[in-house]
C-alpha cells in the first residue's frame, strides 16, 4: 500500500483551500486502505461521498468554515478527524492513520499563521 503522499509544493503556493482539498484526498486514500484492512468492498464513488460528508461534518462540528478555512481551523479539523479515525479503527488502523496524519501536517506547517 502506497498511501497518500502530500504534494511537494512551495510554501508560497500552499493555501488553506488547497490544504482542505488535500485533506479530502488524504481521507479517501486512508478509507480505501481501511476497507482493504477490513475486507469490505467499496467503490471509489462511495468512499468519495462518505469522506466528503464526514470531513464537512467534522469542520461543522468544530465550528470551522469548510468554504473559507484557516490554518487553525484546519489543524482543529485534522486533529478531530484523527481522533475519530483512531476510535473507529483501533490498532488495525494505527499505522495508516499515523502515515496520513504526518503527510497532512507537512502541508499545514507550510500555511502562514
Amino acid at each position: 500500500m502506497a498511501g497518500y503522499k502530500a504534494p511537494d509544493i512551495p510554501a508560497s503556493k500552499v493555501t488553506p483551500v488547497l490544504v482542505r482539498d488535500e485533506l479530502l484526498k488524504c481521507f479517501e486514500s486512508a478509507n480505501k486502505e481501511f476497507m482493504e484492512v477490513l475486507h469490505q468492498p467499496a467503490t471509489d464513488e462511495a468512499i468519495k461521498t462518505q469522506v466528503n460528508q464526514f470531513v464537512t461534518g467534522v469542520f461543522k462540528n468544530c465550528g470551522v468554515s469548510f468554504e473559507n478555512p484557516t490554518k487553525a481551523g484546519i489543524q482543529t479539523a485534522i486533529d478531530t478527524c484523527k481522533a475519530n479515525a483512531e476510535s473507529m479503527m483501533g490498532p488495525a488502523g494505527a499505522d495508516i492513520i499515523r502515515h496520513h496524519y504526518s503527510e497532512m501536517i507537512k502541508l499545514v506547517d507550510k500555511l502562514p499563521n
